[in-house]
């Protein structure tokens, strides 16, 4: 029997239970309408986004999301379905709120293979980015772990154990949205990302 598949696509703002989330919708007015699809079978979110960047002072792209308060450790494993420019990006994302220009942190993946970290420290400001090694395409493992204004960043390629990649602080304060991000770095193409093994590790007191 063919597994049930729940596709859950969304106009510009919408809000309803998507697995552990409770909004997907495109930042920043992005050119070609996102979608997000949940199979709750496996477990997968496929998320398909446009937009320019996730980057400069304003954003575009699609954003699976929830709000949370607190420490948390937040995992997922990143494969790209579509073929596309290098710096297409798939992130796990603290973000302030869904303005486009809102602050924000992330680690985010690039289409080549490359793991950034990014931030936006106020809202309105300029990204700043961290470039690390780049090791080739593949099937990433992400995660971001929270502890008090620490944020870790982790990566593993292709069933390789995680590895710390660094840390930094962060001034989003708390609530803030945690999420899935997706962006084409174009404006007359999609990216299409899957997210597997996607979990969500918080204290009771931290859950929304």
């Amino acid at each position: 029997m063919r597994p049930l598949l729940v596709a859950c696509v969304f106009a510009s703002v919408a809000f309803g239970q998507v697995g552990i989330f409770t909004g997907s919708e495109d930042i920043g007015a992005s050119p070609i309408q996102g979608s997000t699809e949940f199979d709750t079978a496996t477990g997968q979110y496929k998320i398909t986004g446009s937009g320019t960047d996730i980057w400069g002072r304003a954003d575009q792209f699609r954003l699976l999301w929830r709000e949370v308060s607190g420490d948390f450790i937040f995992t997922a494993t990143t494969k790209f379905l579509t073929d596309g420019i290098a710096h297409r990006k798939a992130v796990l994302m603290l973000r302030k709120s869904l303005d486009p220009d809102s602050a924000y942190l992330d680690l985010a993946l690039h289409g080549d293979g490359t793991p950034v970290v990014q931030f936006r420290n106020a809202k309105g400001d300029t990204t700043n980015t961290v470039d690390l090694v780049t090791a080739g395409p593949g099937v990433w493992k992400l995660r971001v772990v929270r502890k008090g204004g620490t944020v870790t960043f982790w990566a593993a390629k292709d069933g390789a154990p995680l590895r710390e990649l660094g840390h930094t602080l962060t001034n989003l304060g708390n609530p803030f949205l945690l999420g899935l991000g997706v962006s084409s770095h174009s404006q007359t193409a999609v990216n299409t990302v899957l997210f597997s093994d996607v979990s969500l590790e918080m204290p009771p007191a931290a859950r929304k």
